[in-house]
């Protein structure tokens, strides 16, 4: 059994989604970027009972945004998990994180991108129905973060139990609409 000090968690940002640093070393990403971090725990033991087995780390986040006056607001924050790894030191959880935009941010994204689609296709007439569930299906895909500066708190988890718990700050720098970037091969039909 490992001590906290011995080995402790740790997280990072995964360098690719790392696009500059601030004056001030400041991890600095895009808002159209994917924001993939990788946390570390120390290992759990092996189950030495037949029938025993473990599962696999999970992850959440709690994302704080800090405000011009260095106050924290909570925001939402949504996790990907894509994978993991041991050995007989660590275990590892790979994701991505996503700050979504406000709900308005969002649905002003989603209605640019489908009147853009629309004027694409002049001849194409859809119903108000149909113009309604596509923008709902859009709303879904917005990968555009929000802009500012968070403190991302990433829990590791082994069932309901807290494995570890660190802290990645962070700036998301606005280098775009997803309504300019879109999605590629995405139908509103």
């Amino acid at each position: 059994m490992a001590f906290a000090g011995d080995n402790p968690t740790s997280c990072e940002l995964v360098g690719k989604s790392v696009v500059s640093r601030s004056s001030s070393g400041l991890a600095q990403v895009s808002n159209l970027g994917d924001i993939q971090i990788t946390c570390n725990v120390p290992a759990r033991p092996f189950p030495t009972k037949a029938g025993e087995s473990r599962s696999a780390l999970k992850v959440s986040t709690v994302t704080y945004q800090i405000l011009p006056d260095g106050s924290k607001k909570l925001v939402p924050s949504e996790t990907r998990q894509t994978g993991g790894g041991s050995d007989t030191e660590a275990e590892s959880v790979y994701f991505y994180v996503h700050i979504p935009l406000e709900s308005a941010e969002r649905d002003a994204e989603a209605n640019r991108y489908l009147a853009k689609l629309e004027k694409s296709m002049p001849s194409v007439q859809i119903t108000e129905e149909a113009r309604q569930r596509a923008l709902e299906r859009i709303r879904e895909f917005v990968y555009q973060h929000r802009v500012g500066h968070f403190q991302v708190e990433c829990r590791i988890l082994d069932g309901d139990r807290v494995m570890g718990v660190d802290v990645i700050e962070l700036e998301v720098l606005f280098k775009g609409r997803f309504s300019d970037a879109g999605l590629h091969g995405f139908s509103i039909a």
